[in-house]
């Protein structure tokens, strides 16, 4: 018996097992497997991206990426398998002939124990390998069925982030366009309402974010889905309204910051997707067509160290911007288009 192969198959089926449970059961995100081949194909998407000019090619990374982890861990799980088997050449013996099995057929065995369909014309050689099978016959069910089952509250958190983002986008597609669309010509109070709707749906993407980090790689080329954009877009409203508009026009000071704080509940869990604060600031945003409205803006250098402080916090967003294959300009890029295009519907 050649036990070399036999450890590295067990230790390679423990490691499988534990990046499949930390991925799909743990709540705290991708194992180290998953989360470091997630990042691989999306760098990969995003080169493509950069090179050939088309964002489509990003929509296809979330269901890539989900498929290419299924995949990964049940070739894991039967390479880890087989591995046993073939660490003892009469682990198996062949019914028909009664004589060992070859390496392929060890394989072909594995593949069948481990989808619990069985094969009649190969048995395994003594009570160990006996128990062996039936181990690995109940391991494959509960791990791939734990692997299969992962992709129905992915799909349904990734429509949750969409309708989030939708509706962000509703309020305005820019900061300047939010805040003129609530300007009843003396406050934005008329904030408050969708502020608060917000809290509860993002504070829950957060913890679907943190349980489900392959999320992020869900990516959207119509920007009133594209959840970075417009979940920047309200993070630098926030920041408007609380450094650059007077307290008795801006919406109630708790209301501001218990939607500042949910939006925080998400970006903590960035750096899970390896997206830290970059080494660039954002510019700071020039309010034209508030002042052309006749709203006072407030400057200066009180202000400037104020958005000093949240350097960090900006960077983070310029750093989740760039990563989802978009660019700090396209926070501004355009309003709300009336027209429907019927031909992406189809």
């Amino acid at each position: 018996m050649n036990y070399y192969l036999f450890f590295l198959g067990l230790i390679l089926l423990l490691i499988t097992a534990s990046d499949l449970i930390n991925t799909s059961l743990s709540g705290r995100g991708a194992g180290f497997i998953s989360k470091r081949l997630s990042k691989s194909i999306w760098s990969t998407l995003l080169i493509i991206n950069k090179k050939t000019g088309r964002k489509k090619i990003l929509e296809l990374g979330g269901a890539v990426i989900l498929v290419s982890i299924l995949i990964n861990w049940l070739l894991l799980i039967w390479i880890s398998a087989s591995l046993l088997f073939i660490s003892n050449p009469d682990s198996l013996m062949n019914v028909e002939t009664n004589t060992p099995t070859t390496v392929v057929n060890k394989i072909f065995y594995t593949g069948y124990t481990l989808s619990t369909l069985g094969l009649g014309d190969m048995e395994p050689e003594g009570n160990f390998w006996e128990l062996l099978t039936a181990i690995l016959s109940f391991t494959g069910l509960i791990l791939i069925s734990i692997a299969i089952t992962y992709l129905i509250p992915v799909v349904s958190a990734e429509i949750t982030k969409r309708k989030i983002s939708v509706y962000i986008n509703t309020l305005g597609s820019t900061v300047e366009e939010i805040l003129l669309n609530y300007w009843n010509g003396k406050d934005f109070k008329d904030l408050e309402q969708p502020f608060i709707s917000l809290v509860d749906s993002i504070i829950l993407h957060a913890q679907n974010h943190k349980a489900y980090s392959v999320l992020h790689f869900f990516h959207s080329s119509d920007r009133k889905e594209a959840f970075v954009l417009n979940l920047t877009n309200l993070d630098e409203t926030l920041t408007v309204l609380l450094y650059n508009i007077s307290e008795e026009q801006r919406p109630a000071k708790n209301i501001i910051i218990r939607l500042r704080k949910a939006i925080s509940s998400y970006l903590i869990t960035l750096p899970a997707t390896f997206i830290t604060p970059g080494k660039d600031t954002p510019p700071i945003l020039i309010l034209t067509a508030l002042e052309n409205k006749g709203i006072k803006i407030i400057t200066g250098e009180t202000v400037d160290l104020k958005y000093e402080k949240l350097r960090t916090r900006r960077r983070l967003l310029l750093s989740l911007i760039k990563d989802d294959g978009w660019k700090w300009s396209d926070l501004n890029s355009g309003g709300y288009n009336h027209e429907i295009n019927m031909s992406d519907t189809y």
